[in-house]
């Protein structure tokens, strides 16, 4: 053999080539998605709170929600504004209230005082939930899709609830009353105006009459147009309507009681449509 034969360069097998490309491209897309599994299962995990799973033994003293009313009145402007940086700062007394949630026994309340009770701490969890990842714009940047209403776990009554199981499987579904939807502050622009006091049996009728007025009174939630025949809503109307078929014939039957009684007798005489409005995810910070 020559030496300009055996002076040549092996040559490489071409599937061994096209192998090594294949496996590279394999390991690749694995860390790719191993990283975005591991993002995704960060973004969707379960938090719980510090006071979930602990031991602590229902309170002998009825609930009181006079912490949180401090809290309001201290943290809440007239616009429904919640100053969360302050909170956030100062959250004891928070924090306090939350504790006596906690541990609350409700065997022996009667219905509206159990009903004070779950909208205070629905209320409150919303402005813990927010505190805890303050600075934020919206509950949707918290957790996506909806994930800050059903991935926060609270304890309250010694057992461990998100927010959707407060909202849906205690309030609307015990106690069966549209006019709670207008009580119940999601910490976002388009849900009612938070109210710079919390709810006391007492007046817990009264307070809920007034929230729905106030609701329906505000024309970035509701507006009737009679030119158009069109009836303007915020989307609570449409994601709960089946809440206003209690004791009314549907969403239009129920308003007619809120509304001036022009407006009323207008729907009650004449066939409008349904528009539903964006809903307003923004922070209800105070700026």
């Amino acid at each position: 053999m020559s030496s300009r034969r055996r002076g040549l360069k092996p040559r490489k097998n071409k599937r061994s080539v096209q192998k090594m490309k294949t496996n590279s491209w394999f390991i690749a897309g694995l860390f790719v998605l191993s990283a975005v599994g591991t993002g995704f299962l960060y973004w969707f995990r379960v938090e719980t709170d510090a006071r979930v799973g602990q031991s602590v033994p229902l309170s002998s003293e009825a609930p009181n929600h006079a912490l949180f009313d401090e809290v309001l009145q201290a943290r809440v402007n007239a616009k429904g504004q919640v100053d969360y940086a302050g909170l956030k700062a100062s959250p004891d007394k928070l924090e306090a209230y939350l504790d006596r949630l906690a541990s609350a026994d409700l065997a022996a309340l009667s219905y509206y005082e159990q009903l004070a009770f779950w909208l205070n701490a629905y209320n409150a969890l919303v402005i813990k939930g927010v505190v805890d990842r303050y600075p934020t714009t919206s509950v949707r940047s918290v957790k996506p899709f909806g994930g800050f209403f059903y991935r926060l776990k609270f304890q309250v009554a010694g057992k461990p609830y998100t927010l959707n199981e407060i909202e849906h499987d205690v309030i609307r579904a015990e106690f069966v009353d549209a006019r709670v939807h207008f009580a119940l502050v999601c910490a976002s622009a388009g849900c009612p105006t938070l109210e710079n006091r919390a709810f006391f049996a007492d007046t817990l009728e009264e307070r809920l009459e007034t929230a729905t007025f106030n609701f329906v009174a505000n024309p970035e939630k509701v507006r009737l147009k009679r030119s158009e025949r069109r009836l303007y809503l915020s989307k609570i109307f449409k994601w709960y309507a089946a809440d206003f078929t209690e004791g009314y014939a549907g969403v239009t039957d129920f308003l007619a009681d809120y509304l001036p009684p022009d407006d009323a007798e207008f729907l009650e005489t004449e066939e409008v449509e349904l528009h539903y409005l964006d809903y307003d995810w923004t922070l209800n910070a105070q700026r």
